[in-house]
């Protein structure tokens, strides 16, 4: 079994920092590095107070040139009973002082504020330094969506348009809840097809009764295990290969431990090998109810995580808690979920075609 370091608080051997100001492109999935800034009346705002949180919020990079500034502060103005709407803040920034954007600022009687970012740090930080930017955060102000488009119009309506799709109507009321962690966005479609792909590389396949197989002890490299009987029928690749394990460290440091020491108050410092499975209808694919750390070999687990890879290509196969609930979840592809290992789950039967997903067992401080 192997089990390498992840990230932690104080750094481990894999290190890959969150995102910074200058550390590079920041993209969909990411943690959004936190600003603060003066606003139009001179007083400090930021994007991580409590009653901007839990919000989507549109950070807006507007020109440098003055006609060009106002030409999308007035796009997004005139759309302001929309964004009020769908419950969404804009924060709009300038390369100004404050006293420059408060005559801005009252002159076009704008709906939201007016960020002065006069050293240009923060474009900087989010990749604005030619403006005309706009970045969608979600409501855990996670980045939903980046989008450069130079007509101001045509950036408020795309703005708009994924803020739609992204984030439905709030105020739905849950009558039942397991205890897991919903994080869209952690791959990208394309780094989830590849997955699909590395699944097809011919390797050998060892057997398994569903918690044992030879195969983790007497390969070096990656190999497929074969489980049926009481644990259930499918297929998991077992990723060894150096460079996908680090890109899969990668987007794991910068897009779900934080959110597991922010949910759980707890830290994950190692991890088993990242295992893509598939539920094949053909072979009757399913997961019965179990718990991840019930056996003896097992008893260091301390969280679960999968990523769905092909989700729409398939049928069946929800995910479920049933002693929280008869709830099915049925997550978009990219998504991650993630429970303690105690949690009795299961994966219902796949009906048609098959699912794949990325699964990695967590452990250590």
């Amino acid at each position: 079994m192997n089990r390498c370091l992840l990230e932690d608080a104080v750094g481990s051997l894999k290190r890959t920092p969150a995102p910074q100001p200058g550390a590079g492109p920041l993209e969909a999935g990411d943690p959004a590095p936190p600003v603060g800034a003066l606003d139009e009346s001179g007083a400090p705002a930021f994007t991580h107070a409590d009653l901007v949180t839990g919000r989507p919020l549109v950070l807006l990079f507007c020109p440098s040139d003055g006609d060009s500034l106002q030409e999308m502060l007035v796009a997004f103005r005139d759309r302001g009973a929309d964004f009020a709407g769908l419950d969404a803040l804009v924060f709009a920034f300038s390369r100004m002082a404050p006293e420059a954007n408060r005559a801005i600022h009252a002159a076009l009687q704008l709906p939201f504020k007016l960020m002065s970012d006069l050293t240009g740090g923060i474009y900087q930080s989010y990749g604005a330094e030619a403006a005309s930017l706009a970045v969608i955060l979600d409501r855990n102000h996670r980045i939903a969506r980046i989008l450069r488009i130079p007509a101001p119009a045509a950036l408020a309506e795309a703005v708009l348009a994924c803020l739609r799709a992204c984030f439905p109507p709030r105020g739905l009321r849950v009558q039942a809840q397991a205890p897991i962690l919903l994080l869209p966005r952690v791959l990208g479609e394309t780094d989830c097809a590849r997955l699909v792909e590395l699944f097809h590389r011919p390797v050998t396949v060892w057997p398994s009764d569903g918690f044992r197989s030879e195969g983790h002890t007497k390969e070096a490299g990656d190999f497929k295990v074969a489980h049926a009987g009481s644990y259930g029928q499918l297929t998991e690749y077992v990723v060894r290969e150096p460079a996908a394990q680090q890109f899969l460290d990668r987007c794991f440091n910068r897009r779900v431990s934080r959110e597991i020491r922010k949910a759980f108050q707890t830290r994950v410092g190692q991890r088993e090998d990242y295992r893509i499975a598939r539920y094949d209808s053909a072979s009757g694919g399913v997961l019965h109810a179990h718990r991840d750390n019930a056996t003896k070999e097992t008893a260091h687990r301390r969280f679960t995580m999968t990523i769905n890879l092909n989700a729409g290509e398939y049928e069946g196969g929800a995910l479920r808690f049933r002693e929280y609930g008869d709830h099915y979840y049925e997550v978009e592809r990219g998504t991650a979920v993630v429970w303690s290992a105690t949690l009795l789950h299961e994966v219902m039967p796949v009906t048609k075609g098959a699912r794949f997903v990325l699964g990695v067992h967590m452990y250590g401080n």
